[in-house]
């Protein structure tokens, strides 16, 4: 009589990151634990149990990372950079290599310009009021015409360039990352989510097509990331492996 079959016990989940349901700053962390193989738990909050949740938090804001083994059973950390380099410092010997440390950094550097110059035309149309707008100004016609005037200018004039930017630094490192002519880094995690985020669509004024139909090189450095074998299939939206 042959015996039952039997699963394998999955494995034991080091860590437990959280976050809204969306990629925004969480998904350079999601994807550096998936690369580094770390079994870890995914949570997602809906906006309307963030407020509850928001005292718990160091700083409140997410992501916050918390151990769930360990001396540190229990800590809960923040800041989703230090999350990132903290995960592909110790997780993983390619992810963040001392051996990589400046170009990594460097190329991290320019991926946050790029999303600092982006800043104020997303914002603008989500917080008007931290620009010194009334709250509701992205709701008048003048503020849906100041966002579209600001994000269309930002798409023409300040997108190319950036888009330079990484194109040089993938030609510095024979065309496949970043940072590293070898081995994806944290640095790839961090750029491959902000250009699939301007591909998607879900921005007013910024097409699908904003940067990939000038940009072949930086197409296809993303769909290789994506096509990673711990990557491929994750995303359904937007520039992808298959897309």
């Amino acid at each position: 009589m042959s015996s039952p079959a039997t699963t394998a016990d999955p494995p034991k989940k080091k860590l437990k990151l959280t976050y809204f349901n969306i990629e925004g700053v969480a998904e350079p962390i999601r994807l550096a634990l998936i690369l580094a193989g770390v079994a870890f738990d995914d949570e997602r909050l809906s906006y309307k149990d963030w407020t509850a949740f928001k005292d718990k938090t160091p700083y409140g804001q997410m992501p916050v990372l918390e151990f769930l083994e360990g001396k540190a059973n229990g800590d809960v950390k923040a800041q989703s950079g230090a999350m990132l380099r903290f995960v592909g410092r110790e997780y993983s010997s390619t992810l963040y290599p001392t051996s990589s440390l400046y170009d990594i950094e460097e190329a991290l550097g320019v991926v946050g310009d790029l999303k600092t110059s982006w800043g104020p035309n997303l914002y603008m149309g989500m917080r008007p009021e931290i620009y010194g707008y009334p709250k509701d100004y992205a709701s008048t016609e003048e503020g849906k015409a100041k966002v579209q005037e600001m994000r269309q200018a930002w798409v023409a004039n300040e997108m190319p360039r950036f888009m330079g930017y990484l194109e040089r630094l993938l030609q510095r490192h024979e065309g496949q990352w970043i940072a590293s002519a070898t081995h994806v880094t944290i640095a790839d995690c961090e750029a491959v989510v902000f250009l699939r985020s301007l591909t998607r669509g879900h921005v007013d004024h910024v097409p699908k097509d904003c940067w990939t139909k000038n940009h072949p090189e930086l197409v296809a450095y993303v769909k290789r990331f994506c096509a990673l074998p711990e990557i491929k299939g994750r995303y359904k939206d937007g520039l992808r492996e298959d897309s």
